[in-house]
C-alpha cells in the first residue's frame, strides 16, 4: 500500500499518525540532511520523513528504508514501506525494541514487544491508535515478533546503511551502531 500518498491526501491523518508516531511526512522526497556536507551516506537514498528530535527517515536505492538520528546514528529500519508502517504501527516506538539480547526465540521476543507496546499504550489514547491503524488497513491485533524480525534482519542485512561524519581537523568518525548494539 502507499503509505506515504495516503497521508499526503490526508492531512488530518497525517498529523495523527504524526502526533501518535513521531512522524512528520515531508511533501515530497528530498535530500538527506548531509550536515552542510559532512556526511557520507554508505547507500544512496532521499529523505521522506522527520522526527521531533530531527532523526529523517530514508527510502535508500534498494526501497529499504533507513533511519539516521540527530545523535548520528544510522541503520536501516525496513526491507519496504509495507514494513516500516507496520512497524511503526504495531511496536510504536521502534526504539524501545531494540534490545538485541531479547531476540533469541519467538516466545521471548513476543512477550517483549507485547511489553513495549503495552509500556506505550499507557501514555496513549487507544482509540485514536486503533482508528489511525485503521484508516491506514495495517491490522494491531497479530502477533508481534514476526514485525520485530522483519525489523532484526533488514538492520543487520549487508552492506549496512552507515553515515560517516567529516570532522572538522579531517578525521572520520563512522556512525554508532543504531539498532541492536
Amino acid at each position: 500500500m502507499d503509505y506515504l500518498k495516503i497521508l499526503r491526501e490526508n492531512p488530518d491523518l497525517a498529523d495523527e499518525f504524526d502526533s501518535l508516531f513521531d512522524f512528520f511526512l515531508l511533501d515530497e522526497l528530498s535530500p538527506r540532511d548531509d550536515a552542510e556536507g559532512r556526511c557520507t551516506f554508505s547507500l544512496p537514498g532521499r529523505a521522506f520523513a522527520r522526527d521531533g528530535s530531527g532523526g529523517e527517515y530514508h527510502l535508500l536505492e534498494d526501497g529499504s528504508i533507513g533511519y539516521y538520528s540527530s545523535e548520528g546514528e544510522a541503520g536501516r529500519l525496513a526491507e519496504s514501506m509495507d514494513d516500516l508502517f507496520s512497524l511503526l504501527v504495531n511496536c510504536i516506538c521502534w526504539h524501545d525494541c531494540c534490545d538485541a539480547k531479547q531476540y533469541v526465540d519467538r516466545k521471548t521476543l513476543e512477550e517483549y514487544g507485547q511489553g513495549c507496546r503495552n509500556s506505550s499504550l499507557e501514555d496513549m489514547d487507544v482509540d485514536r491508535w486503533r482508528r489511525v491503524s485503521a484508516a491506514l488497513g495495517i491490522p494491531t491485533s497479530g502477533k508481534l515478533a514476526p514485525v520485530l524480525e522483519r525489523f532484526h534482519k533488514a538492520a543487520q542485512r549487508q552492506p549496512l546503511y552507515q553515515c560517516v561524519f567529516h570532522e572538522d581537523d579531517g578525521s572520520l568518525t563512522e556512525s554508532y551502531g543504531l539498532m541492536f548494539e
